[in-house]
């Protein structure tokens, strides 16, 4: 009986650890991805040349399309 209660309390710690574990995670890997995007995108603004920062304005017809990259 000893040994089953412990056993019990064993898989039920594990259990609780496992899912505090999968909740931290949960938390952190949003906030580095976007840390990471942030960083990304914020590199590339800067290095972005002036040409590929300008705006096109061709015409098609009487419809202006706008284009950037």
């Amino acid at each position: 009986m000893i040994t089953l209660n412990k056993r019990f309390i064993q898989l039920t710690s594990a259990a609780i650890l496992l899912v505090m574990v999968f909740g931290l995670l949960s938390l952190i890997w949003p906030i580095i991805i976007a840390l990471f995007l942030g960083v990304f995108l914020l590199l590339r603004a800067c290095n972005a040349e002036q040409e590929t920062a300008a705006l096109w304005l061709p015409e098609v017809g009487n419809v202006p399309i706008v284009f950037a990259l």
